[in-house]
């Protein structure tokens, strides 16, 4: 990946829009990024990362806000980041989530981060995508690495990789795993502890099988009372065939002891069965003779009632054949009574009705003849034919009738809406005036309005002014205050400097005045003097009245002097920037009247609320008149359709009143004095009906007379050959079906008591019974039989108890067969899951780094050492020709302590052979090793990452700790770094890097933010 332009604005500490064009800073293959300590050296490489990636890399992600505090209000922060992956170009910008000022009103409003990522196509941008998701993932797989290997790989911290380099195996694994995803790695351990334990819970769930078949043995042979003892837990299946086997012998010798038992019990009970049954045989023979004695006794008693019964049953059966002729004769008399009633009914109907009547007198010679039947049928028949042509008529006229009806209907609706649409139009044409009204006087306030609100921005930028000089004031007044406060703390220090000064000079004259004193008193005789060497002291000095002075006490003003002097250059450097600092408020107007820019703050702010308060009302005042406007056109719209359907309605109700005439005008001669045609209609339709039933219902009397005729001569002709005297007596010798059946019933019933008498009599037991008493044989009481029955019961109760008892033993003795089987079967299933469980727990712990690994090293840790190693490899040649060939780095997987081993790192120190601990190392030293590990972790990631090509590094401080020699070698390892086209961009503010590297990216800050510029010394030379 190769960065070629950058573009940052309201961004960290930039607050306008920076352009960096790093095709041009990349020329040389070198560049520096310098600048003062917190100027954004850092945030150029915070904008690179989130461009990419929506986030900015270490600590400074926990700070939500990455808009400049310097940038102006309502500036959106935004990065845009040209780049190329190979042979393909993108473009993507993103701004961050901000809170912009609300368009209406305070306060503010939330503006969402947003991303556009492009591609260049054919000499033209192509947009890719604009969501924030989508975007990431097509970067992520884009660039082939996440964000965390990118800041290892691309932007190599330092700092943190010297904390890599002496950290511990813990710390290095967290690093190591981010940037190599051995995830997988840990998913095979944890998917082999996994399938260890599913193996040791199947083996349990098959042992526990086992156990399960055993116990079931034991519990089958603990029911009749055989026990033996219990495998040991671990080994069941040898042990618990053997106890199985003892038990399969114990209940088989129990089974054929109870077979024998149960085979003497049952010879016994088939001799008591005989005896008991030959007793009650006897004693139930002589018991069925008594009670056919005595049955046989009382139904030749009841022989005279069954012949009454049979002769009753003979003369119902002589009137059944009679009771047909009399029914008919009985039915044809009230049919001719009931015809004769709907006759005169039908017949009073017909006087009742006018318009039969009067079809009836047209029919006729105009006298009453109703009741006589021929000529009376006759004009019924003629009036009736009548009465239906005419509704046949009238039915025809019919729809003419109804089709009036709605016209008459439709003609009050269209009444009805044109007094409808009259109303209305008045009512719109009153809404319009109004709102019109309405309208003017909102367009006559919203031009008074329009002018306050066009001072908005003015009144904005005045208040904005206003507030900042009130703040410069209030500034001013207190920089004033400290420059007061600086220049007396410094009169103060300058008064204490000069009786400091005075005091030691003082003490110091003083201290060279009494310099001879001070050596007489150290003479002795016969001591050669110190200083000039005689043996003999003639005249020593004497001290005089003044104060003696030791050097202790001369050193001591010295240095009371030489503190009250730094405290005057302290307070003389505080003064002098309060002073500057006064003054450059007072240049921006802060020694102006408070009160007086206070209230120019005030009216600047009433103004501002005037022109908003002005601006929204002008703004809801065109929203009404818009409103008002929509408004009119509807109305206008509404008249012009009302107007319109008016018309319409009009001509409609004209057409309508000239087709209702016209029909009315034909129906009036079909309505004869009716109202309607349909009530005309109804009436014609009733006398039809009328005539019609009175025809049929004279017809039908004249047809019941001769059936009645008929049906009494026929009654006449049956009683005359029969034994009964008339129609009475038949119906006497008639019986009801209840009692005819009862009647049968107890024949029948006499009958077949006979028959079963007549049977019982040849039956074996009654012939027994008869024999038993011909040859004098005792009967059984029933005391002997019960006797004999409850000895057989009591035996029978003791065979089937032993018949049970023996088929338990046999099921028993099937059921630990079968549990015998089962055993063998599981046992084979058991043998490979045994096996299979120590194979995968011994993986298993092996893989954790227990059980035989002799290291203790986890898969993961395994993987991740083989890492660590190439890393080591690849970051040693670098630090050998750092430093000269003396240090190569090395990976350890030696253990330490009871620790587990794996992460492991030492330098190799070639002047002395030894193998060093890292922490050993100078600070120049570290810095050259931890170099050398990032780009050596860069090399690895980056091979791991797919092989991309990454063509632009970042390398970020730390070159403050080197000496000349080692910047050198350092310098010709990042120059090495540059083969095959790969640019490197150093992060420093080492005044010495200044000088080697031409190309610079310079990050200057000032109080209005920081800012970018691009030098080349080479071409300023």
């Amino acid at each position: 990946m190769r960065i070629s332009r950058l573009e940052i604005q309201a961004f960290g500490p930039f607050s306008g829009r920076q352009v960096v064009d790093f095709d041009a800073l990349s020329a040389q293959g070198l560049f520096l990024l310098n600048g003062p300590t917190g100027a954004g050296k850092s945030s150029v490489l915070d904008a690179i990362c989130y461009a990419l990636y929506g986030s900015v890399p270490g600590v400074r992600q926990g700070a939500k806000r990455l808009r400049s505090d310097h940038a102006p209000i309502g500036l959106a922060p935004e990065v845009e980041l040209e780049f190329t992956v190979g042979a393909r170009r993108f473009s993507v910008t993103r701004s961050p989530q901000w809170e912009r000022p609300s368009k209406r009103g305070g306060g503010t409003t939330t503006e969402q981060a947003r991303t556009l990522l492009s591609e260049f196509v054919d000499g033209a941008w192509v947009q890719k995508s604009a969501r924030n998701d989508e975007a990431g993932l097509e970067l992520l797989n884009v660039l082939g690495m996440d964000k965390e290997q990118f800041t290892r790989v691309v932007m190599l911290p330092q700092g943190e990789f010297a904390a890599f380099l002496r950290a511990d195996a813990g710390s290095r694994r967290e690093l190591l795993q981010r940037l190599f995803s051995t995830d997988r790695f840990e998913n095979i351990e944890k998917l082999l502890s996994e399938q260890a334990g599913q193996a040791a819970s199947r083996l349990a769930t098959a042992e526990d099988g086992q156990r399960q078949t055993i116990q079931r043995a034991l519990d089958e042979a603990a029911r009749h009372g055989i026990e033996a003892d219990v495998p040991a837990e671990g080994q069941p299946a040898p042990g618990g065939q053997a106890v199985v086997h003892t038990l399969l012998e114990a209940v088989a010798a129990r089974s054929a002891e109870a077979a024998a038992a149960a085979d003497r019990t049952g010879r016994q009970l088939e001799q008591d069965k005989a005896r008991y049954s030959g007793l009650a045989a006897a004693r139930a023979r002589a018991v069925a003779l008594e009670r056919h004695r005595t049955a046989q006794a009382e139904h030749e008693a009841g022989a005279a009632e069954a012949a009454a019964l049979a002769a009753a049953v003979e003369r119902h059966q002589d009137a059944r054949l009679l009771a047909g002729v009399l029914d008919a004769a009985e039915d044809a008399g009230l049919e001719h009574k009931d015809c004769r009633t709907r006759c005169d009914r039908a017949l009073d109907t017909l006087r009742a009705d006018g318009t039969a009547a009067t079809y009836l007198a047209g029919a006729g010679d105009g006298t009453d003849a109703l009741f006589d039947l021929a000529p009376t049928a006759a004009r019924l028949e003629a009036a009736a034919r009548a009465a239906a042509s005419d509704l046949g008529v009238l039915q025809a006229a019919l729809p003419d009738e109804d089709r009036l009806q709605g016209l008459n209907e439709r003609i009050r609706d269209i009444s009805a809406k044109r007094a409808s649409l009259a109303e209305r139009t008045i009512g719109l044409e009153q809404r319009l005036a109004e709102l019109r009204a309405d309208k003017a006087l909102l367009e006559q306030e919203a031009v008074g309005l329009r002018e306050t609100a066009g001072e908005e921005t003015r009144c904005a930028e005045a208040l904005e002014a206003a507030r900042a000089l009130e703040a410069t004031i209030a500034e001013h007044a207190q920089a004033d205050q400290r420059r007061s406060v600086a220049e007396k703390n410094y009169a103060a220090a300058h008064e204490e400097h000069l009786r400091r000064k005075e005091m030691w000079l003082t003490r110091l004259q003083l201290r060279l005045e009494q310099a001879a004193v001070e050596l007489a008193a150290q003479l002795e005789d016969g001591k050669e003097c110190a200083v000039c060497g005689s043996l003999e002291h003639p005249d020593p000095a004497r001290a005089g009245d003044d104060e003696r002075v030791t050097h202790a006490d001369e050193q001591a003003a010295r240095e009371a002097h030489a503190a009250a002097e730094a405290r005057l250059n302290e307070a003389r450097a505080l003064r002098d920037a309060a002073a500057l600092e006064a003054a450059r408020l007072a240049a921006l107007g802060g020694g102006r009247d408070a009160a007086v820019a206070r209230e120019a703050t005030q009216q600047a702010q009433a103004r501002l609320t005037e022109a908003r308060r002005a601006q929204q009302e002008l703004e809801d005042a065109a929203a009404r008149i818009d409103a008002l406007v929509a408004r009119e056109q509807q109305i206008l719209a509404q008249l012009e359709d009302a107007g319109r359907a008016a018309s319409e309605a009009a001509a409609q109700l004209r057409s309508l009143e000239d087709q209702a005439a016209e029909l009315a005008a034909r129906l009036e001669h079909h309505r004869r004095g009716f109202g309607t045609l349909h009530e005309r209609a109804e009436a014609v339709d009733s006398a039809r009906a009328v005539l019609v039933a009175a025809r049929e219902a004279l017809e039908a009397l004249d047809r019941a007379a001769g059936r009645r005729d008929k049906a009494v001569s026929a009654l006449a002709d049956a009683l005359a050959g029969s034994h009964f005297d008339g129609a009475a007596a038949v119906r006497e010798a008639l019986l009801e079906a209840e009692a005819l059946e009862e009647t049968l019933r107890r024949i029948r019933a006499h009958e077949a008591a006979g028959h079963r008498l007549e049977a019982e009599g040849e039956s074996p037991d009654i012939t027994a019974a008869l024999q038993d008493e011909a040859e004098g044989r005792s009967v059984p009481s029933e005391d002997e039989v019960q006797a004999a029955g409850r000895d057989y019961a009591a035996l029978g109760e003791r065979a089937a108890d032993e018949a049970v008892a023996l088929r338990l033993l046999d099921q028993s003795l099937s059921q630990l067969q079968a549990y015998n089987a089962l055993l063998v079967e599981q046992e084979a299933a058991v043998a490979p899951l045994r096996e299979r469980h120590a194979l995968l727990r011994s993986v298993a712990d092996s893989a954790r780094g227990g059980g035989d690994n002799r290291y203790k090293m986890p898969l993961s840790t395994y993987v991740l050492a083989s890492r660590l190693e190439q890393v080591a490899e690849a970051a040693t040649e670098r630090l050998l020709a750092m430093t000269d060939g003396r240090f190569a780095l090395v990976h350890s997987d030696a253990l330490t302590g009871n620790k587990k081993a794996g992460l492991g790192l030492s330098v190799i120190d070639g002047w002395t052979g030894n193998r060093r601990d890292t922490s050993t190392l100078s600070g120049g030293e570290s810095f050259m090793a931890s170099l050398a590990m990032a780009l050596g972790l860069a090399d690895v990631v980056q091979q791991e990452a797919g092989g991309i090509d990454i063509e632009t590094l970042f390398v970020d401080e730390g070159f403050g700790s080197l000496d000349d020699q080692a910047l050198e070698q350092v310098m010709d390892a990042l120059d090495g770094l540059r083969s095959g086209g790969r640019v490197v961009g150093l992060v420093s503010h080492v005044a010495e890097l200044k000088l080697r590297i031409p190309a610079q990216l310079q990050v200057h800050k000032d109080r209005e933010g920081s800012r970018l510029e691009f030098v080349d010394q080479l071409q300023m030379v």
